[in-house]
C-alpha cells in the first residue's frame, strides 16, 4: 500500500531533528546534535593493534577514542553484511545468488597481523561498553546505487518485486557497472534510464577513486572519507514516490536542504517549502508532545488494549493486553482484534525508537491457528517500511514472537536517556545533554513569550555546569536576538529533570 509521506526538519543552535510521517502518523524521528560526532559510513586507515585469536577478532586503531572491533567475517566479502553499511539495508536478497566464489575458512591470525595497516568502514557506532565495529566489506551508497569497491557481486533490491523490472535493472547493472567492482540497484531506480543509472555509478566510482589515492597517501590511524551527514542522506533516501512535501525551519537549513535537492532530485523542487512562523515547527505539528510520549513503556490501542515495552540489556520484550477493550462477541475475537492492533503499533514503535537487537514480543494467546498466522502476516507487512533489517519468526502456541531486528546504533531512549541516580540506576531520566536543550528551549520559550525583565532558570547542578561549559555561545545569541540578559542558576534542590522558571514579565 502506497503511504503518503510527510517530512519536517527543524534546526537550531543544538541540535538537527526530522520527523516522518506516514498517512498522517508520525513514522521515525531522528536527530543529529552539535555536541555530537556521528562516524557511522566512515571510512579510515586504521592499525591492528590486537589480535585475539580466541574470538576471531582483531583490534583496530582508527583514531577514534576506543579502538575498534573488527570481526574475522567481516573482512570477507559477505554479500549478506553490504546492508548493514547504508540506509536501505533490504538491498539484498536473500533468493539472490552470489557470483563470487565461496572463501576458504581462514583464521584470524592467517588474514591479519599486528601493526598491519588497512582500510575499514565503520559499521555500528559504539553501544555500551562495546566499541564500534568495522568492516574491509566496503560500501558507497548513491542515490540509485550502491557501489562495492571489493565484492563482484551485481544484485538488485528487492524491495523492486517485478521480476521484468529486476532483470532490466540488473541487465543495465552487469553491462554499465566498473570492471572488478560490485553493485547493487537501490529501490529509488525504479524506472530508471541506463543514462540515469550510469551517470550516479560513475559519480561513485570517482569517488572511491578520490578514496584509494587518499588511501595510498596517508598513515594510519586517519580519517579517509566522511559519510553524508543527516540531511544529505535524507534527501538520498527518502525522497521517491510516496514522498509529497518537505517542512524545513531556518533558513540556512532550507538553503542547504535545497542544494541537496537540487543535486539528488530536482524534480522534488517544488515540493520543499520554508516554515516561517513564530511558534516553532515542533510544537506547532503537535511533534513535540508525540516525541516526549516515546519515553513511555505503555502505548495505548485505539480498541482501548494496550502494549508495555521495556529494553534490557540482553533483549527487548513487548507485553499485549487487552486493557479496558472486552468486546463485543467472544473472548477469541477480542483478542483477535487487540493482537492485529498491537502488531501496526509493535512496527509502528520499533522504527520509531529504533529498537534492535533480539525482542520478544507476548501476544495475547489465540486458539485459532489462522488468526495466530494473521497477526505474524500483519507484523510483516507493517515492517516493510522499515529501513533495518528485521527477521520474524512464527508465533508459538503461547503467542511469543521472536524477531531480530539489525542495531547499528544506540535506540532513541538509550540516546536521549542515562541511568537514574535516584532509583539505584534501575531506571533511566533524561541524559544531562538532553536536559540541557530542553533548559535552552525553555528560556527561548520565555523570551519568544515577551518579558521585560531578566530571564532566570533554575536547574540541576550538573545542567548548569553544561550549559556553562558548552553552550555560552548559544545564550549569548539569545540575548542579542530578544534583548534580555539571561541567567541560569544552578538548585542542589532540585530533580535532574526540574526546570523552575523564575522570571520577570
Amino acid at each position: 500500500m502506497k503511504a503518503e509521506r510527510r517530512i519536517f526538519v527543524s534546526c537550531d543552535d543544538y541540535e538537527t531533528r526530522v520527523a516522518i510521517f506516514e498517512n498522517s502518523k508520525l513514522a521515525e524521528y531522528f536527530f543529529e546534535r552539535k555536541t555530537q560526532e556521528r562516524n557511522q559510513g566512515n571510512i579510515y586507515k586504521g592499525r591492528v593493534t590486537t589480535i585475539v585469536p580466541g574470538i576471531e577478532a582483531a583490534f583496530v586503531d582508527i583514531g577514534l577514542p576506543r579502538n575498534a572491533f573488527l570481526y574475522v567475517n567481516d573482512l570477507y566479502p559477505a554479500r549478506k553484511d553490504f546492508g548493514d553499511l547504508f540506509d536501505d539495508p533490504e538491498i539484498m536478497g536473500e533468493d539472490e545468488e552470489s557470483e563470487e566464489p565461496a572463501l576458504p575458512p581462514a583464521t584470524i591470525s592467517d588474514l591479519l597481523k599486528e601493526g598491519q595497516e588497512i582500510l575499514v568502514q565503520l559499521y555500528k557506532e559504539p553501544i555500551g561498553a562495546k566499541g564500534c565495529r568495522v568492516t574491509t566489506n566496503i560500501s558507497l551508497a548513491g542515490r540509485y546505487t550502491v557501489l562495492l569497491p571489493n565484492s563482484a557481486h551485481v544484485g538488485v533490491s528487492r524491495k523492486i518485486e517485478a521480476e521484468e523490472e529486476r532483470e532490466r535493472l540488473r541487465h543495465y547493472a552487469e553491462q554499465i557497472g566498473p570492471a572488478g567492482m560490485g553493485l547493487i540497484v537501490r529501490t529509488a531506480a525504479r524506472g530508471l534510464s541506463e543514462t540515469e543509472l550510469r551517470t550516479d555509478i560513475e559519480s561513485l566510482v570517482n569517488r572511491w577513486n578520490e578514496i584509494d589515492q587518499r588511501n595510498e597517501h596517508s598513515h594510519a590511524p586517519m580519517l579517509i572519507y566522511s559519510s553524508p551527514g543527516l540531511l544529505a542522506r535524507l534527501v538520498r533516501d527518502y525522497l521517491d514516490d510516496d514522498f509529497i512535501e518537505m517542512v524545513v525551519e531556518g533558513e540556512e537549513v532550507f538553503d542547504e536542504i535545497l542544494r541537496y535537492v537540487q543535486e539528488f532530485a530536482p524534480e522534488y523542487v517544488p515540493h520543499i517549502t520554508l516554515y516561517n512562523d513564530e511558534e516553532p515547527l515542533f510544537i506547532s505539528a503537535g511533534i513535540e508532545a508525540e516525541i516526549s510520549a516515546l519515553r513511555s513503556r505503555r502505548i495505548w490501542l485505539p480498541c482501548g488494549g494496550h502494549i508495555v515495552i521495556d529494553e534490557t540489556e540482553a533483549l527487548t520484550t513487548i507485553d499485549v493486553n487487552t486493557g479496558r477493550y472486552v468486546g463485543k462477541r467472544n473472548l477469541e475475537e477480542t483478542v483477535y482484534r487487540t493482537n492485529m492492533e498491537a502488531a501496526a503499533e509493535i512496527a509502528r514503535q520499533i522504527r520509531l525508537r529504533d529498537i534492535g537487537g533480539i525482542i520478544i514480543i507476548d501476544f495475547i494467546d489465540m486458539r485459532i491457528p489462522g488468526n495466530r498466522e494473521q497477526v505474524t502476516q500483519r507484523l510483516t507487512e507493517c515492517l516493510r517500511r522499515d529501513h533495518s533489517r528485521a527477521n520474524i519468526f512464527e508465533l508459538t502456541e503461547l503467542g511469543l514472537l521472536q524477531m531480530t531486528r539489525k542495531r547499528v546504533r544506540k535506540s532513541l531512549n538509550k540516546a536521549i536517556t542515562q541511568p537514574c541516580p535516584y532509583c539505584k540506576r534501575e531506571g533511566y531520566i533524561l541524559s544531562t545533554e538532553s536536559m540541557t536543550i530542553k533548559a535552552l528551549r525553555t528560556v527561548e520559550e520565555i523570551c519568544r513569550a515577551g518579558c521585560d525583565g531578566p530571564v532566570k532558570l533554575r536547574v540541576h547542578p550538573r545542567v548548569a555546569e553544561q550549559i556553562e561549559e558548552r553552550f555560552q555561545e548559544q545564550i549569548g545569541r539569545l540575548e542579542k536576538r530578544y534583548g534580555v540578559r539571561i541567567e541560569i542558576m544552578a538548585d542542589r534542590e532540585l530533580h535532574f529533570e526540574q526546570i523552575v522558571e523564575d522570571h520577570v514579565l
